[in-house]
């Protein structure tokens, strides 16, 4: 894929349009920042802010705002029918505005895209090219999507679930139970449940006990914090819950780990260290 012209938080007035009944003759990338409609031929739709749009190069085009001004971000650029292929293949159906929410994210990757492509910096092209990819990536994430009722409300959704898989892995004695968590985010525990599982493919009481066996190994590697001290900072009230779930999990007690002499890439990292 190879940019022609890029450009970013583009405003119109209320009179402007785009109407290529002939197609734009390379393919063009949209982010819709304002409500519009378009026309791909016969088929019109109206479409949403914060929707995005991959138009082929032959395609009769129009599209105008729909409430006022118009904006956009833009990228006209060529790909062959490999490249082609390949999007494909991710599921980006070409044609087809879809709605992406907010999409502050989406957004940022176009800025960085339009910043590397009018830089004279060192390996400004390649940057350029490694966001390009990033941005179909998250394309294709949104076409793979499935939301009932609204995306917006998904989004902060998916937004919250990533803020507490962080937390429980940077705080794993702060999470006490499924249904604790559940509360506190107003959601049912069943429901808690398969929305992380669907996001990152793992129970979420699983991936507590990780947590806490992860930050276990950490403190026993590192201090020289007794057993019973180890159990109480990863979250644990009983020190036999502890050394039963360390046992099983990692195929031996916590005292023997601690003794075991760590690899030579680990003790070089901590040498690094002192």
């Amino acid at each position: 894929m190879k940019i022609g012209a890029i450009g970013y938080n583009h405003t119109h007035d209320a009179d402007y349009y785009q109407d290529r009944p002939q197609g734009t003759g390379c393919w063009l990338f949209l982010h819709i920042r304002t409500p519009a409609i378009f026309r791909f031929g016969e088929q019109e739709y109206n479409v949403k802010k914060g929707s995005a749009v991959l138009i082929s190069p032959c395609t009769p085009l129009y599209y105008r705002g729909s409430a006022g001004g118009y904006a956009d971000d833009w990228i006209f650029f060529n790909m062959t029918d490999d490249e082609y292929k390949n999007l494909t293949d991710m599921g980006i159906t070409a044609d087809k505005p879809i709605y992406l929410g907010a999409a502050r994210d989406l957004s940022s990757t176009i800025h960085r895209i339009t910043f590397e492509h009018y830089s004279a910096e060192p390996l400004h092209s390649e940057i350029e090219h490694k966001y390009f990819e990033v941005l179909f990536l998250k394309l294709a994430r949104a076409f793979r999507m499935d939301y009932s009722g609204d995306l917006d409300t998904a989004n902060e959704k998916n937004t919250a679930m990533v803020d507490l898989r962080a937390s429980i892995y940077s705080d794993p004695a702060a999470f006490e139970s499924v249904k604790s968590i559940a509360e506190n985010m107003h959601m049912s525990c069943s429901g808690l449940q398969h929305l992380y599982k669907r996001l990152f493919g793992v129970n979420i009481s699983s991936d507590i006990i990780n947590s806490r066996l992860a930050r276990a190994k950490d403190l026993l590697s590192s201090t020289n914090l007794t057993v019973d001290r180890v159990a109480e900072h990863c979250g644990y009230s009983c020190t036999y819950s502890f050394l039963r779930q360390f046992k099983e999990k990692c195929g031996c007690t916590p005292t023997q780990f601690r003794r075991k002499p760590l690899p030579d890439s680990e003790q070089s990292a901590a040498r690094n260290y002192e």
